[in-house]
């Protein structure tokens, strides 16, 4: 019981600051292995700097890197050379994903009672925003269609929301949904939108969740601007990872193991079009319903009273194109083995590829989840100090993984 400890307690230590139990008996420890223990924590300490944390933040993040891009594979490379560094054995396994193999086409258009092109793109407010690889909103395993219709709003989209606007008697039954992000997951959404009859289902963030009802917004604070948008996958699958290959790793196509992949029509993707827009974006479609008002607990914070329905006059165009395909991905591990018990694995990871530059999600967990620019130098260092006994018991593998669902997408999810 007491070994585990030893290793999560100094990479707690090292990637969110918990205080030390320097002057303090050390639990789990015995009296004559406390002096050196301390030793160890003290380099730990010692080594990470603020400055290497920005430097390779900027490196990470200098241009969008979504799976299956060159960019992300030079990212994939900046992380194994930082891990080889380290002092880590590192191993990039590759993986062939069905996954969206690019954004695709989109459009969101007011057709009546005037037409209006709305914006998919966020202002170039500075030069990340305005990077040319920055690509319109978009949401991964959205279904494809081109569809014009009346609109509903459906608050955040719930199970609970789509059963009170029935309770109300609202129909979105051929109707584009409009919901705000927050409440439950993006993919659930479109799931019971689907489930409900809709044609299509578009999702804002409001700024009473995020934007200027909750502070200073973009660039000048961390808040969202009114051409924010939040990009995301949908997939609502009942296993984690590759969709063609539950619980199995999705090795490549080539590979001498072959693995039983399902056929992509029977598995339960969304079929309507589905994605993402600014709450810039979405004013100009709420300020035009004329139905009747929202229950309690939906108004959100557009300077504009919320509406249940748009009315007859009211019809949205949406359109998405977005194709489904193999995508070549890797996972890149860094091992460090461990002294006194090389069979035991503590596992640490996080995914490397960005909706956009990623500076927040993930490149900013990369440092906080032990990735080797932080905890993995450390540990590399102890080892030259002769601490390895002290601070590495068991085997500590860093994973990165190449696409966002989840580190382990390409070792089969949740069996892994």
């Amino acid at each position: 019981m007491n070994r585990l400890p030893t290793l999560l307690l100094a990479g707690v230590l090292l990637c969110v600051g918990v205080l030390t139990t320097f002057g303090q008996n050390l639990a789990g420890f015995a009296a004559a292995r406390q002096a050196r223990q301390r030793e160890a924590e003290a380099l730990l300490l010692a080594h990470p700097k603020p400055e290497a944390f920005r430097k390779h933040l900027e490196a990470l993040t200098k241009v969008p890197h979504w799976a299956g891009t060159p960019e992300n594979a030079q990212v994939r490379a900046y992380i194994a050379e930082a891990m080889r560094k380290a002092g880590w054995q590192v191993e990039q396994p590759e993986y062939d994903l069905y996954m969206p193999t690019a954004p695709g086409e989109s459009a969101v258009e007011i057709v009546s009672p005037v037409a209006v092109q709305l914006s998919q793109t966020e202002a170039p407010a500075d030069a990340f925003a305005a990077q040319p690889r920055v690509t319109p909103g978009w949401n991964a395993f959205s279904g494809s269609g081109d569809v014009t219709a009346e609109v509903v709003y459906a608050n955040y989209g719930t199970k609970e929301d789509f059963e009170k606007l029935k309770e109300l008697g609202v129909s979105v039954r051929g109707k584009i949904v409009l919901a705000r992000y927050g409440g439950n997951f993006r993919g659930y959404k479109a799931k019971y939108a689907q489930a409900n009859g809709a044609a299509g289902i578009v999702i804002y963030t409001d700024p009473y969740d995020s934007g200027y009802m909750k502070g200073i917004t973009y660039p000048e604070g961390p808040q969202a601007s009114d051409s924010y948008i939040q990009r995301g996958s949908l997939l609502t699958l009942n296993f984690t990872g590759d969709p063609l290959t539950p619980f199995e790793p999705a090795l490549p196509l080539n590979a001498k193991q072959k693995i039983n992949r399902k056929l992509p029509e029977t598995v339960d993707f969304h079929k309507i079009p589905v994605t993402p827009i600014s709450y810039g974006a979405a004013r100009e479609i709420m300020t035009r319903m004329t139905g009747r008002g929202v229950p309690a607990g939906w108004q959100g914070g557009l300077p504009c009273a919320y509406r249940l329905e748009g009315g007859d006059k009211l019809k949205l165009r949406l359109k998405v194109d977005q194709k489904l395909g193999y995508v070549r991905a890797a996972n890149v591990i860094g091992t460090l083995k461990g002294s006194e018990f090389p069979d035991e694995w503590v596992l640490l990871g996080c995914h490397y590829d960005a909706w956009v530059h990623g500076s927040t999600d993930p490149n900013s967990g990369t440092q906080r989840h032990g990735h080797a620019h932080c905890l993995g130098r450390s540990l590399g260092r102890t080892l030259e100090g002769g601490l390895q006994a002290e601070t590495h018991h068991q085997n500590l593998p860093l994973g990165r993984g190449g696409v966002r669902r989840n580190w382990l997408d390409g070792m089969g999810g949740a069996k892994s």
